[in-house]
């Protein structure tokens, strides 16, 4: 399912601009190699900025399931030219996934593939699937020389699903942050 404008481009071009600056600068929060996707940059602290892109979004995303859903976390990651990312599926904590387009460079789509089906998305566009029963992945990115693109993952359970227990991927006791910073108006944007 395709989810229009999830972010704005203003957005999306500060994060990946906080993205590349933390691999020019080595940001403790950064890795050097993600563990998924060999030679990619990634954010995968539980960070504040990320958690806070998720709250933004979250209410976009229910709206397009259809049901009341659990932030888990938040991952980013800078992809690069020769980058694969493997066929997959994720852990119950991603029972609601979306792919969100940050910036690229050379207005090169490297296009993300969910159980068969290609999305070439635009910036601030994302693409919500259930990332524990769907397979998904990219192949390897032939991009123009010195290619990047930005994304962001955001992950979700059903807030009266099997894997509710998994919500804000368990790293809370008791109330989830995420509702507190819930406001009616960021639902009514």
């Amino acid at each position: 399912m395709i989810l229009k404008q999830a972010l704005s481009k203003e957005l999306c071009y500060f994060l990946t601009h906080y993205l590349l600056r933390n691999s020019q600068e080595n940001c403790l929060q950064l890795q050097k190699e993600d563990t998924q996707v060999i030679g990619s940059l990634a954010i995968e602290s539980h960070s504040n900025l990320l958690d806070t892109v998720n709250e933004i979004v979250w209410p976009k995303v229910e709206e397009r399931v259809g049901e009341k859903l659990i932030p888990t976390y938040s991952y980013s990651r800078l992809y690069q030219n020769e980058n694969q990312l493997h066929i997959h599926r994720d852990r119950p904590s991603c029972e609601v996934s979306v792919t969100i387009q940050l910036g690229r460079s050379h207005n090169y789509s490297w296009p993300i593939f969910v159980d068969d089906t290609r999305y070439d998305l635009n910036e601030g566009d994302g693409v919500v699937y259930f990332g524990n029963k769907s397979y998904h992945w990219r192949n390897i990115c032939e991009g123009p020389d010195g290619y990047y693109s930005g994304q962001v993952f955001l992950h979700y359970v059903r807030e009266n699903g099997k894997f509710k227990e998994y919500g804000a991927d368990k790293r809370w006791n008791g109330e989830i942050p995420f509702r507190r910073n819930r406001s009616k108006n960021m639902e009514e944007k």
